[in-house]
């Protein structure tokens, strides 16, 4: 159960890479459908991931404990983090953009997923912590294409 990480560096300026990747009710995960609190993201605020195939569906919930868009004095820089509350998965996510030129953005995704109950969790480790970054990297890349 380690954190996986996705690192890209995207030819957007961080303005319009934060509205994408902000943007947790626009992500596009396989099998997965994204309900959200109402209002705008802040600390506190909850969404929760609905993934189902078939009869077979959990629910992944998350509160957000870090946001920080680029404002005017942090501009080159911008982050948001969650913590997953939900019974099946525990772990925590973060995710970090910087500004490499006016027209260029770092991203960088944390995650980590722990499957419940704890045992099985370390058991299955290295096979879910490929699945993640493998599905991870294609949700990043498939958000930074909307950038």
């Amino acid at each position: 159960m380690s954190a996986v990480v996705v690192e890209e560096i995207v030819d957007r300026p961080i303005g319009a890479v934060w509205q994408v990747v902000s943007d947790v009710a626009g992500h596009r995960l396989p099998l997965t459908t994204v309900h959200t609190d109402p209002g705008p993201p802040g600390v506190g605020w909850r969404f929760r991931g609905i993934t189902a195939l078939g009869p077979v569906k959990f629910t992944d919930a998350m509160v957000v404990t870090r946001w920080s868009p680029p404002s005017e004095s942090t501009p080159d820089r911008a982050e948001y983090a969650v913590v997953k509350t939900g019974r099946p998965l525990s772990g925590w996510a973060e995710v970090a953009l910087e500004a490499v030129t006016a027209s260029s953005t770092r991203v960088v995704w944390r995650e980590e997923i722990v499957l419940h109950p704890h045992a099985l969790g370390r058991v299955v480790a290295p096979l879910t912590d490929r699945a993640v970054q493998a599905m991870f990297r294609r949700a990043v890349a498939e958000m930074l294409a909307r950038a």
